[in-house]
């Protein structure tokens, strides 16, 4: 593995390798390592970060590895200012390795296509595969196996929720459903379209809340309405408040369903405060997993 964008690159005896190791990792508890030492990465923020951030600054340190953290309003790039391509190969000249948190998934592909160092997506508008990954980890911390385990999405579908589809898609055992309006599910759509991505997910999409699907589930997910900096108008919020993660909903699901969420969140906007803050909730330790399947990842890579 040269990069990491997608999840959908990944095969699935990389997937679990990685899962594994990271896991096996956190439990033994080792800090400092000497995989990358002498490397430097850069880490190149369009928008803001906190746990992604943090958490790759500190893997790679731990790794023996040094960063250089930029944010856009560092450097050239920019329309009217200076190319992909040329800072691309800027940055190539003098780091290792390359970790991109991005407004347009283009720029990580043409990144990929440009750099010969490696790149990883730290979050683009369409995917965000280092979130996914930290949320299988908690998922197999807390059950110890993905097979059977039965999935519920609900809201946008977002780009944490475009790479669930991409893990659920490799056939790791776990049954994957959405529950969104379809007005937000044609949103998806359009974008899949702009990056000519085939979509075929008629199976999994339900623009109500069902029930039945609901009681089986052993996960509850969602993610910020306003992912990505998007515009929510006032229609939109009467269109999406169905799909809010709250105690009534909770109660619906298994009585050991946790819930999960990528972070930042809006405390009783997409999720009660009863919930994320509540006894079931694994938001913080999802979020300390970044940690661990980030330094997972760069080992692979490096």
């Amino acid at each position: 593995m040269k990069n990491l964008i997608d999840i959908k690159e990944l095969s699935k005896s990389e997937l679990t390798s990685l899962l594994d190791n990271a896991l096996r990792n956190k439990k033994s508890k080792t800090t400092l390592q000497n995989h990358l030492n002498g490397k430097n990465l850069v880490l190149f923020f369009e928008k803001r970060s906190t746990r992604t951030r943090l958490s790759f600054d500190i893997a790679i340190k731990q790794l023996g590895g040094s960063t250089t953290i930029l944010n856009k309003e560092d450097i050239h790039l920019g329309n009217d200012k200076e190319s992909v391509s040329d800072t691309i190969n800027t940055f190539g000249l003098y780091a290792d390795g390359i970790v991109l948190r991005v407004n347009d998934h283009k720029t990580l592909m043409s990144a990929s296509k440009i750099s010969n160092l490696p790149v990883i997506n730290a979050l683009s508008n369409l995917s965000h595969p280092c979130q996914c990954l930290a949320g299988l980890m908690t998922l197999l911390e807390e059950r110890g196996s993905l097979d059977k385990l039965n999935i519920v999405w609900m809201g946008p579908i977002t780009n944490v929720t475009n790479s669930w589809i991409e893990a659920f898609k490799k056939e790791l055992g776990f049954s994957f459903n959405i529950f969104c309006p379809e007005a937000w599910f044609e949103k998806y759509i359009e974008k899949m379209n702009k990056y000519h991505i085939p979509t075929d997910l008629d199976d999994i999409v339900h623009y109500r809340i069902n029930d039945q699907i609901l009681a089986q589930a052993d996960a509850v997910m969602t993610d910020t309405w306003k992912s990505m900096g998007e515009d929510i108008k006032s229609q939109d919020y009467d269109l999406i408040k169905e799909f809010r993660v709250t105690e009534k909903v909770m109660k619906k699901a298994k009585l050991d369903s946790i819930f999960m969420h990528c972070l930042p969140a809006n405390r009783n906007e997409e999720v009660e405060a009863s919930v994320i803050d509540g006894n079931n909730s694994r938001v913080w330790q999802e979020a300390s997993n970044r940690l661990y399947v980030q330094k997972e990842i760069l080992k692979v890579i490096f």
